[in-house]
């Protein structure tokens, strides 16, 4: 037949005829059955394709964290985030459980759609393992430094090591070790042993949980959609978005980040970092009861106390002190 691809016809004159039918290629002849099957396996890897371009978990790319596995996940709309969150099992929550490493680059811009108890749910439960991510890189920080300071023992001092008084070998460290304190040292701006202790450390998950939801109204702000900030940080340099109602003569923006990592990261620091936070850093050598934390961010806002206020309310309220006895899960992970 004239439009069939497949030519049952006879061979060239002389030509032993096939037992099978051939298909013919521009000149050539292919075995149909063979034809067939590449055809086949042709069209199962388009399927495929499809199938994972639709699939909740086609966007999650790999990182690393101190060598463990990460898994960063880009979400298009609210729809594909509750997917992440049931197919990770993040979706529901208990004291004590394990969550998985993994990092969400953004918001939707939708998740105004959803009533407030499930809109908080998402918000909550996407924004604790990109939390515990942050806060296991600055514990790993500290055990650095803790290990590296005992290491240093007696003999040398971190200033004398920094400022370069004495040498690596003097003091029983590697190069490395001395590039890790160094980096330590500029990132958290002290040079003090017993200042970077006080600064390399962590806060609970409630507290952040706590200020994110203020700052971002659960997610849905413009600068947390736009900018990946979560936690209203301003900025003088490098990007940022114009706030709507900034008043005449400011030249502030609100800081954008490539991912909410980023802004955890970001915020963290700057609560560790910041003269305005020393009170908090000074609560924390005695407690890290998220309350009594929360009096030294008197400076984060200048609603001052109203705002202490109601971080407490919006931890005692929603609970989020349940979410300070979670872990993280060690690596290797693999996705479900």
């Amino acid at each position: 037949m004239k439009d069939s691809p497949y030519i049952y016809g006879a061979p060239r004159p002389g030509a032993a005829r096939p037992e099978e039918p051939l298909l013919r290629f521009g000149r050539c002849l292919v075995d149909a059955d063979l034809a067939r099957l590449a055809v086949g396996l042709l069209l199962a890897l388009v399927l495929l394709a499809t199938a994972l371009l639709k699939a909740p978990l086609s966007t999650v790319r790999p990182g690393m964290m101190f060598g463990q596995a990460i898994h960063y996940i880009q979400v298009e709309d609210s729809e594909s985030l509750v997917q992440h969150l049931h197919t990770l099992g993040l979706w529901e929550l208990a004291p004590e459980d394990q969550v998985p490493p993994v990092v969400f680059y953004n918001f939707p811009d939708d998740l105004g759609g959803f009533d407030s108890v499930i809109k908080k749910r998402i918000f909550l439960h996407a924004m604790v393992p990109t939390v515990m991510v942050a806060l296991a890189e600055v514990e790993q920080e500290r055990a650095h430094l803790l290990a590296l300071l005992d290491k240093l023992g007696s003999e040398c001092r971190l200033e004398q090591l920094l400022d370069g008084l004495k040498t690596p070998d003097q003091c029983r460290l590697q190069r490395h070790e001395l590039e890790f304190l160094a980096g330590l040292a500029d990132k958290y701006r002290s040079r003090r042993p017993e200042e970077l202790l006080r600064r390399v450390n962590v806060v609970p998950v409630s507290l952040i949980l706590a200020q994110a939801a203020l700052e971002s109204a659960w997610g849905s702000s413009r600068f947390a959609v736009e900018g990946n900030n979560v936690f209203g940080v301003w900025t003088w340099n490098g990007p940022g978005m114009v706030p709507y109602n900034r008043e005449a003569g400011k030249d502030h923006k609100v800081a954008m980040y490539d991912s909410i990592l980023e802004s955890v990261r970001s915020y963290l620091l700057m609560l560790n970092r910041l003269p305005a936070y020393r009170a908090l850093r000074d609560i924390r050598r005695h407690s890290m009861d998220p309350l009594a934390l929360s009096q030294g961010l008197r400076y984060y806002s200048e609603k001052r106390e109203e705002y202490i206020f109601d971080l407490r309310q919006m931890i005692q309220s929603n609970q989020l002190q349940r979410y300070d006895r979670l872990s993280l899960a060690p690596g290797p992970w693999s996705r479900p």
